[in-house]
């Protein structure tokens, strides 16, 4: 039961970033480092795009483990490869760049976590009985 509710907390706090970059595209990629999109609304609908994936795909998983958990736990486990797949490509790109920088390094362990957290309900989920018929 712990792991479907701190997957459901996790994907609760990616749902609300994607609010956040919903509401507020500008000053979301400014925190990422990234130029702001002045005049520039396909640049601001594509933002607004990954904030829509964050909310929707986090929200319908949180809503699957609660109503249907196997299912729920497979859309989690989804979204913990890409959470780690995020984390590889940063850690990646620290290494290949040979730079470190303050706002990787903070968000890494994050991604980390995520990825973790997300694929609790998976393993939580399956039972390691080995019966004979394993063995056959």
């Amino acid at each position: 039961m712990i792991p479907f509710i701190l997957a459901v907390l996790a994907c609760c706090l990616a749902g609300g970033m994607g609010g956040y970059v919903l509401a507020r595209p500008d000053e979301a990629l400014q925190r990422a480092g990234l130029a702001p999109a002045e005049d520039n609304r396909a640049a601001l609908a594509g933002v607004r795009g990954f904030g829509g994936l964050l909310v929707l795909a986090h929200g319908g998983t949180a809503a699957l483990l609660g109503y249907y958990p196997s299912v729920g736990a497979s859309m989690a486990l989804a979204l913990a490869l890409a959470w780690a797949g995020a984390a590889v490509g940063r850690a990646a790109s620290t290494a290949i760049d040979r730079r470190v920088d303050g706002a990787s390094i903070q968000a890494l362990p994050f991604e980390v976590l995520m990825g973790l957290t997300l694929s609790l309900p998976f393993w939580a989920g399956r039972q390691f009985d080995p019966s004979p018929a394993v063995w056959v």
